[in-house]
């Protein structure tokens, strides 16, 4: 809890800043060494996942130890460009794409995962048409290896909205799409993410090497990129990473089953989001309020952080929730017999918990509610809702000389930034 008491020590927390979020910059470091160690080729472009942590500072993080930017739309592939990813390692991959994104895509030059045929024909028009250099352009198909441990983010079911299902009965269709369009150079697939077993990953990269054996039959050397996708899962509910998804435990069983992979005839393509990101980062609310009038009912803690920053967690309690401590207004954890309780946020709605039925020792106002492991799809899946002001995030580094120190990487959101989401003070003509 070093890192909680330097920031209240520095005045960090407060009536006008309640709530904040720190990102451990040497854990981080420890994450992407860890991924280095494991697939260390030059063939590999380790493209961390942009959606799970797009803050400017902690994607420079990234750029600084040679990783890609994978990104979900056109909006998140520009801010990479802008923050200095070389466009080739850009992977813009957004299931829905319209005709000006498909072709703004290629004059940037970025390396394009397709979704469907529509959008392979868009592109295909465009290209007869297009005098520069043509990008890397690829494929998502989908395995149909089936679902992982949780439906709403996986993506390998044979009703999935990604990709194009592989199937023995459209195998044919596939290849046929390859063979009809030469400048398809890539394949793609990505299963899902945290619920996901490991072996699973596995299973669908052996479906994607046995596709790609046919594709060298009937269009050798056409494909010089395979994009594996990511998502390896990590754990909520316990302090250290999972064994059983250690990067190094991947690759041996990548070498036992697609030993392809590692010739060197391929580009590979990974996407890392929440396995690199999420233990990284940490979010601190002032508990405001403890509302405890009901004998057998639970108390209450009202906080600052509730649906707005922890969409799945308030709607889905069942499947995501986080490890919770508890520290004194001065920032020193607090021990002791423990009162179990709910935990409530800022918004206007009966639903916002960020969690209930969590241990805490005899929690009162002015405390810090400090939520573990929030470095990935918390304030990238910030809600606008009741306009709450986003909270400020810091860097936390330790120094040669073991003290922590603090860098601010978002300030906290202004009034007048978050009013802008909501449009004009009149309306304007339109012509």
């Amino acid at each position: 809890m070093e890192a909680v008491e330097a920031a209240v020590k520095l005045g960090l927390i407060s009536d006008d800043q309640p709530s904040l979020d720190l990102f451990d910059v040497d854990y981080f470091n420890k994450r992407v060494d860890s991924l280095l160690a494991a697939f260390p080729e030059d063939f590999f472009n380790h493209a961390m996942a942009v959606k799970a942590n797009s803050l400017r500072c902690v994607m420079k993080l990234a750029l600084e130890r040679n990783l890609g930017a994978e990104c979900a739309s056109l909006q998140e592939a520009k801010h990479a460009l802008k923050i200095g990813f070389p466009c080739e390692k850009v992977v813009y991959d957004s299931p829905v794409k319209t005709k000006k994104e498909l072709q703004e895509a290629i004059n940037l030059g970025l390396h394009m995962n397709l979704d469907n045929e529509r959008e392979i024909q868009q592109v295909g028009e465009y290209l007869n048409t297009f005098s520069g250099e043509t990008p890397l352009i690829g494929l998502r198909i989908n395995p149909v290896v089936g679902a992982g441990n949780i439906a709403m983010i996986s993506t390998a079911t044979k009703q999935s909205k990604f990709g194009l299902p592989l199937m023995a009965e459209t195998k044919q269709r596939i290849l046929k799409l390859f063979k009809e369009h030469a400048w398809l150079s890539g394949l793609h697939i990505h299963i899902g993410s945290q619920g996901v077993p490991l072996e699973k990953f596995v299973q669908g990269a052996e479906v994607l090497m046995s596709f790609l054996a046919s594709l060298e039959e009937v269009c050798p050397g056409q494909i010089k990129a395979v994009d594996i996708g990511g998502g390896l899962s990590t754990s909520y509910t316990e302090d250290s990473e999972p064994e059983e998804f250690q990067y190094k435990l991947y690759r041996q069983q990548l070498e036992q089953k697609v030993p392809l992979f590692f010739s060197g005839k391929y580009k590979i393509i990974t996407e890392m989001g929440r396995s690199l990101f999420l233990k990284a980062g940490t979010s601190i609310t002032r508990v405001e309020n403890v509302k405890n009038w009901i004998e057998d009912q639970n108390p209450i803690l009202l906080t600052h952080l509730g649906t707005n920053q922890f969409p799945r967690e308030s709607y889905l309690p069942h499947i995501w929730r986080h490890r919770f401590s508890l520290c004194d207004s001065n920032g020193k954890r607090k021990e002791g017999q423990k009162l179990t309780v709910d935990i409530g946020g800022p918004m206007c709605f009966q639903g916002d918990y960020l969690a209930k039925e969590v241990p805490l020792p005899f929690p009162e106002s002015g405390d810090l509610l400090v939520i573990h492991d929030t470095g990935a799809y918390t304030m990238a899946m910030y809600c606008r809702f009741n306009s709450i002001l986003a909270s400020p995030v810091y860097g936390v580094r330790r120094g040669k000389d073991g003290k922590i120190n603090l860098q601010c990487y978002k300030d906290r959101e202004s009034h007048d930034e978050c009013m802008s989401f909501w449009g004009h003070e009149s309306p304007k003509p339109v012509h």
